[in-house]
């Protein structure tokens, strides 16, 4: 028994010495308004459930809408960086969420075809740079992926990404 309790804690600690925790941050981009679309919340919670899943440490801010103020976008996102520095983890995700929604007949709606695509940059917030960026486009539009299920199949393929990424760069998954 004892031998068992000491293997399970090496198992652990040696886990967590090489795992990497990240916060994500969620930027929504060129919709009307200040209102934070349910799909900018699907696309987070399914990314963040793919790694809370696996054991790994994340955190989130508040979904940004990025207005066209560069200025202002800049500094809720230095914000949203020391942020996640304080709180101890080892990279920021900031994924940029691009809407297309002029020509929507429901643009709040959980639609896949209101996302034009999705803007991905990972950042050590130890070196304080950029490791990785990728840019995402929807699949095809189909009946069957023009919803809810659509966007959650989508922000799986951005969360695999991720994972990909923090796996050839050492991070456990």
């Amino acid at each position: 028994m004892k031998k068992q309790l000491f293997t399970f804690a090496f198992a652990l600690m040696s886990f967590c010495a090489f795992s990497r925790s990240f916060s994500l941050q969620v930027v929504q981009k060129n919709t009307p308004g200040d209102q934070i679309f349910d799909s900018s919340y699907v696309v987070e919670q399914t990314i963040l459930d793919h790694f809370f899943d696996r054991g790994m440490i994340v955190s989130n801010n508040a979904v940004l809408v990025s207005k066209d103020d560069a200025a202002k976008d800049k500094t809720d996102l230095r914000r949203s960086m020391i942020e996640a520095k304080i709180g101890s983890m080892d990279l920021f995700v900031k994924l940029s969420l691009n809407y297309s929604v002029l020509d929507s007949a429901n643009p709040t709606a959980i639609l896949l075809s209101n996302i034009k695509s999705a803007d991905l940059e990972i950042v050590s917030l130890d070196e304080n740079k950029t490791i990785c960026k990728g840019k995402f486009t929807p699949p095809a539009l189909t009946d069957l992926n023009n919803n809810r299920s659509g966007v959650e199949d989508f922000a799986a393929d951005i969360a695999n990404k991720i994972q990909a990424e923090l796996a050839e760069r050492g991070g456990a998954i």
